[in-house]
């Protein structure tokens, strides 16, 4: 993982409700680069004890597959959005009749 603050201050919210096998189980399955661009993924705030507690029910957390869903979907999500961002810069140069090797 990167340096990404507000994914680890998440992350050590996330580890004082949940047993470190959840946590262990979700962030190893997911991609090595989703955290590498801060803009892939957004994080709540959560400034109490009693709103991590909340967002970790209402969201399913005890569950790591509910956690590894939460992180994919966003990522995949943003994924879709750079693809369609680098096919529209391809168009246009190619419109313009410049070409990047």
């Amino acid at each position: 993982m990167n340096e990404n603050s507000e994914i680890k201050t998440f992350l050590s919210q996330l580890r004082k409700f949940l047993p470190e096998r959840v946590i262990y189980e979700a962030f190893s399955a997911l991609p090595e680069d989703i955290f590498d661009v801060e803009d892939y993924i957004s994080v709540p705030y959560l400034k109490s004890d009693e709103e991590i507690q909340e967002f970790i029910s209402e969201n399913g957390f005890e569950d790591p597959q509910n956690i590894i869903s939460f992180f994919m979907e966003q990522y995949m999500n943003n994924l879709f959005d750079i693809i369609s961002d680098v096919f529209d810069d391809m168009e246009e140069r190619d419109e313009s009749g410049s070409f990047m090797m």
